[in-house]
């Protein structure tokens, strides 16, 4: 993990302490995150994730600092990285909460940021060697409302589902939105294929409008796939020849397995390569 993080613009130890008990995004998960893919000391896909931080400071009616943009962001995270010796391969989580005050009103829109990195084993995507079995979480249900696309710091419903899924020993959950139908994973975006046609649960079915899944799409429509954002029922789940998830840290993750139905991995396997041409360097 990060030895030094950095706060509101500032390097600081990651042992120092920065906020109280008053804390918004503490007292009522009062924030939004992104998480970043870096590449030999440079975040990738940083467009998308400046679009979906507007986007999303916005609707939950936070105030950006003044100096906020790409560039900025692109320099800290840069900085940051070469303070924690993190030039390789690294994982950047950049959380926004709304500063103190108030109860359920708050007393200000301004919003204060912190940074932290971590390293990547590998500094390009791979695709696992190992497919995952999954399975459909059906405890609580995700409601589809304007926040829904987000990643808010109200996470709860991600933390069962995904406990569900360790007691239940899948690799990963899929959670349903408020029709039954399939939303997302735990952290990630599901694909569905069958022969030349790519289905995934469009943003209106309540999944987080992701970073890698406004990637991988028009790699599968260059690589002559029919890409549906649709409504997706868990049995679709057993008519398809392959399931994937993407997220910006892993890329893209093969499903083998999902109860008695097993899948391939052709397609996964070639969007990935795909996905890495776009920054490797050669």
């Amino acid at each position: 993990m990060s030895a030094w993080i950095n706060f509101n613009g500032q390097i600081v130890a990651d042992s120092q302490k920065l906020f109280g008990a008053e804390n918004r995004a503490f007292r009522y998960g009062d924030g939004f995150f992104e998480t970043i893919r870096c590449y030999r000391g440079r975040p990738l896909w940083m467009p998308q994730h400046m679009q979906r931080i507007e986007n999303s400071a916005r609707l939950l009616k936070m105030t950006l600092p003044d100096k906020f943009g790409e560039d900025y962001i692109t320099r800290i995270i840069t900085d940051l990285l070469t303070h924690n010796r993190h030039m390789q391969g690294a994982r950047v989580r950049l959380a926004f909460y709304r500063n103190d005050g108030g109860f359920y009103r708050p007393q200000t829109h301004d919003t204060s940021f912190l940074v932290e990195s971590s390293a990547l084993e590998n500094e390009n995507y791979v695709l696992n060697d190992k497919g995952l079995f999954v399975g459909v979480y059906t405890e609580n249900l995700k409601g589809v409302n304007l926040l829904s696309s987000l990643k808010t710091s109200s996470a709860l419903l991600y933390v069962m589902a995904a406990q569900h899924a360790r007691d239940k020993k899948w690799d990963d959950a899929f959670i349903l939105n408020d029709r039954a139908c399939l939303a997302e994973a735990t952290s990630s975006n599901i694909f569905l294929v069958e022969d030349k046609k790519i289905y995934t649960p469009a943003i209106d079915q309540g999944c987080v409008e992701g970073v890698m899944r406004n990637v991988v799409m028009p790699l599968a429509v260059k690589e002559g796939y029919k890409l549906n954002e649709c409504e997706l029922k868990p049995e679709d789940l057993l008519q398809v020849d392959e399931v994937f998830i993407t997220n910006t840290i892993s890329g893209i993750q093969w499903v083998k397995g999902f109860a008695s139905k097993r899948y391939y991995h052709d397609v996964a396997n070639k969007l990935l390569k795909q996905l890495n041409s776009l920054f490797v360097e050669k």
